[in-house]
């Protein structure tokens, strides 16, 4: 028969003597007491901003000018989302804490955004096809088409965001 190592030995006797200790008592250890119950508002915003035509026409030059607009759009969009959340919290007879959390919201994955570029995530120039109806000499109608490379800038660019607020009462 083997024996076990003397450190084995202490560790089951240890155990053991816990054991012994915690079910003396007679019952299980005091419950921790019961967590605040957490009261929520979640709201959206949203908010667009101007995207001001760059002077040369670039992928790289429309993009930063659509990067800024949505970024003078963002806090219209979140202040839009707080005010909308401190209606709703009055509504119900809560009164509204700071933000728990924020999101801004995006497409969902796989998706492509016309927002994010006309030919695709990031890019603003590329081929554009135009038809038209000709008339030839001998008086028949005819579709013609024709392709030319534009870069086209976006009016304008619209932000979204969710937010969760903390409400008490």
């Amino acid at each position: 028969m083997r024996s076990l190592p003397a450190s084995a030995l202490g560790a089951l006797a240890a155990a053991g003597a816990f054991a012994t200790i915690a079910f003396a008592g007679g019952g299980s250890p005091p419950a921790d007491p019961p967590a605040p119950e957490l009261r929520t508002v979640v709201t959206h915003g949203s908010a667009s901003a101007r995207v001001r035509t760059p002077a040369r026409r670039t992928n790289a030059t429309i993009e930063r000018a659509v990067r800024r607009a949505r970024r003078d759009a963002l806090p219209k969009a979140v202040e839009a989302a707080r005010a909308e959340a401190d209606g709703l919290a009055r509504a119900a007879g809560m009164a509204l804490a700071g933000p728990i959390g924020v999101s801004r919201d995006a497409a969902p994955y796989g998706y492509w955004e016309p927002d994010t570029g006309r030919f695709g995530p990031g890019r603003w120039c590329g081929p554009i096809a135009t038809r038209r109806t000709v008339r030839g000499d001998d008086g028949t109608l005819r579709r013609v088409r024709r392709s030319h490379r534009a870069c086209p800038v976006p009016r304008e660019q619209s932000v979204r965001v969710t937010m969760t607020f903390a409400a008490s009462g």
